[in-house]
């Protein structure tokens, strides 16, 4: 069954749809903990249109920054420390116990301009998010999706002291240079690590996929079997009732030996969780909670945003009953068609020769029939 919810996140994980906070979690039913994974994603442009020291620095150069951190990395208690404060200021009941972190800067010098793209990647790991339980049933704690910090984040790397949450950070290292001439450019110094427009989403606007795919017993012949259905939660497409897509953009204009102009980009956030078993969005006591059940949740009201399964189905049975319908008026007919014999003219009157005999014609299989009435021959065909 695992390995079937993290397939669907593989997937979803190689669409080319870049946002700048994009969340992946499996939630299984018998697990205490969760490791969701949080991409915080950015691109910052430098633009030197008019060349100058910057552009001169910049053209033509390749730099990268990357590193991995976990419990190992000096820092990381601190960054568990504001993690937690910011999980009971969302509020959440949630607790992060451990982290890694993947961080990844590259800059691109191109003639015109200089591009920056960030990927930090933070993968909790997140306990007491399970409000209630019984045998069958889970009330989840959802707060927890809108993780945000806006205090630097210092961990101790190859690169010495780094603030992943500061994008300066890379450009410190990268071209100290440049860093430097661009030291009181606000924009920046935004913070990476902000999924609150993921919690800001309310649950009754995300759309829901149920899939029951594991438990058919068909698919056990391609190895896609499991103990139970799976329900996927996702943000869903840009709509007017869950919002546009437009990216976010942030302009600083730097005025030195010649303009330049600082533009940050970012997508709409976008998640995605995924459940083992049967999953309904619910508010109790001010926090954003799924309910969980292995078996069918009563009273359980279908997403309006859905198309309902019921109706899926019903469409492919009214489809295939038509087409028997069909297919039975066909063969009536033919029947018909074949004790009446053929109608129309009957061949004996008929009397045919080849055409184009005349020099230079191109002859051809087709030819001409004549009607024979009454001793005389009329063109028919």
């Amino acid at each position: 069954m695992k390995k079937v919810i993290f397939v669907f996140i593989l997937f979803a994980g190689m669409i080319p749809y870049a946002s700048a906070a994009q969340l992946d979690a499996a939630i299984f039913f018998d697990d205490e903990l969760v490791e969701p994974s949080f991409q915080f994603l950015r691109i910052i442009y430098i633009e030197y249109p008019n060349g100058g020291q910057i552009s001169e620095l910049l053209r033509g150069k390749t730099h990268a920054v990357s590193f991995v951190a976990d419990s190992n990395t000096p820092g990381m208690d601190k960054l568990l420390h504001q993690l937690n404060q910011n999980l009971k200021e969302i509020p959440s009941n949630a607790i992060v116990t451990d982290a890694k972190i993947n961080y990844q800067a590259k800059l691109q010098g191109n003639e015109n301009s200089a591009v920056i793209e960030y990927k930090v990647e933070l993968i909790p790991t997140i306990t007491n998010h399970i409000l209630k339980e019984s045998f069958e049933k889970r009330t989840i704690d959802a707060n927890w999706r809108g993780i945000s910090i806006e205090e630097p984040m210092i961990l101790e790397t190859d690169y010495g002291s780094f603030d992943i949450n500061n994008p300066k950070s890379a450009i410190d290292v990268m071209v100290p240079d440049v860093s430097k001439k661009l030291y009181d450019v606000s924009i920046l110094e935004i913070p990476l690590i902000d999924a609150s427009g993921i919690q800001k989403l309310q649950l009754s606007k995300w759309h829901s996929l149920f899939d029951n795919t594991a438990i058919i017993s068909g698919a056990v012949e391609y190895k896609y079997t499991g103990k139970y259905v799976i329900t996927h939660y996702t943000m869903g497409e840009c709509s007017i009732g869950v919002g546009f897509c437009g990216d976010r953009l942030w302009n600083e204009e730097k005025n030195l030996d010649e303009q330049y102009k600082i533009k940050i980009v970012e997508s709409r956030d976008d998640a995605s969780i995924s459940f083992e078993g049967y999953v309904d969005s619910n508010e109790i006591d001010g926090y954003d909670v799924f309910e969980t059940s292995l078996k069918s949740l009563v009273n359980q009201k279908p997403d309006t945003d859905e198309f309902p399964a019921t109706v899926m189905y019903g469409m492919a049975g009214f489809a295939v009953i038509g087409g028997i319908v069909m297919f039975l008026i066909s063969n009536r007919k033919l029947k018909n068609d074949k004790n009446e014999g053929q109608t129309g003219i009957d061949p004996a009157y008929l009397r045919a020769f080849e055409t184009s005999d005349s020099s230079g014609g191109y002859k051809t299989n087709r030819g001409e029939s004549h009607l024979i009435l009454s001793g005389k021959s009329k063109t028919a065909i």
